[in-house]
């Protein structure tokens, strides 16, 4: 019998079902038999806290309850469990946009679907906080990585709106086709890059790079600190 997990983003992730019930009905199992992953946004961050490899240790078939299962896939996918490598089903449950609408999510960072990314490089090209990088995947292509999620500005999902493949996901945006709700987004034409960058997009790339080698720290400095208001700590 597969191991019944319920996953929640973080405060901001509401469902709209009792999510313990659900999954429980969906499985044939007892509610105490469902095991709560709460928090999925920091633990992703924070792998060593072995709080993800627990949920997943000792069994290879899952069922994974989440509002967002794409989400929560690549955040899964993030914090180093190996998802390819286990047989998950995923149970889409309804939640509460109105709650993503009206704060945002934190720690707000982006992850990457990696049945998607092509690795072209746009959003360490036009990302202006330095929150990717890139490394060799092969001889002949490169992999983009987040490397520093936590540059990442608040509320700012401008990368995932370019990513022509639609690879890049925010969890706790408000927007479906940014925050993992749809599994298969549409892939973005270069036409769409082109309305949304311009008529010279890779100039656009270009000059946004040479920008980024100009931002002093304070930038940096204020994303931080806008993280920390939109969280409700300050």
């Amino acid at each position: 019998m597969p191991r019944a997990i319920l996953a929640t983003l973080g405060a901001r992730d509401r469902l709209l079902v009792d999510g313990v019930a659900v999954l429980a009905a969906h499985c044939n199992v007892s509610d105490s038999s469902v095991i709560r992953l709460d928090d999925l946004a920091e633990h992703a961050l924070h792998p060593e806290d072995g709080v993800m490899a627990a949920c997943f240790a000792g069994e290879t078939s899952f069922v994974v309850a989440a509002a967002r299962p794409r989400a929560v896939r690549a955040l899964l996918t993030f914090g180093g469990v190996a998802c390819d490598d286990l047989n998950i089903a995923w149970l889409a449950l309804p939640f509460d946009r109105e709650a993503l609408k009206r704060e945002y999510g934190v720690p707000w960072y982006p992850v990457i679907d990696r049945t998607r990314c092509s690795g072209c490089g746009t959003c360490h090209d036009y990302c202006l906080f330095s929150v990717y990088s890139r490394e060799p995947r092969n001889a002949t292509a490169e992999r983009v990585r987040v490397t520093s999620p936590l540059n990442c500005k608040t509320g700012c999902p401008a990368c995932s709106r370019l990513c022509p493949e639609a690879a890049l996901i925010f969890p706790f945006c408000a927007e479906a086709e940014l925050n993992g709700e749809i599994e298969a987004p549409q892939r973005r034409s270069p036409e769409a890059l082109a309305d949304a960058l311009g008529d010279d997009p890779m100039r656009v790339l270009a000059e946004r790079r040479a920008k980024r080698q100009l931002i002093d720290r304070e930038k940096f400095v204020q994303a931080e600190r806008d993280r920390m208001l939109y969280s409700g700590t300050l």
